[in-house]
């Protein structure tokens, strides 16, 4: 599992998604689908400023799941 958008179809993807939480540092915004599968809103590039571009990537588990 190692799906990951940007440009658009992070911006189609976004138009499904539903907010469940965000992390406590505000870096992480968590989502589920129309399927109910994960996603995670990332900013992977952090020697920019804002951290870059957003990203989504799915994963298998929010980090609050064990």
């Amino acid at each position: 599992m190692n799906t990951i958008l940007v440009g658009n179809e992070f911006i189609e993807k976004q138009k499904h998604l539903t907010k469940v939480g965000t992390s406590e540092d505000g870096w992480f915004t968590y989502y589920i689908d129309e399927i109910l599968a994960k996603w995670i809103l990332e900013y992977p590039n952090s020697e920019y400023h804002g951290g870059g571009l957003p990203q989504l990537r799915l994963i298998e588990k929010f980090p609050w799941e064990k």
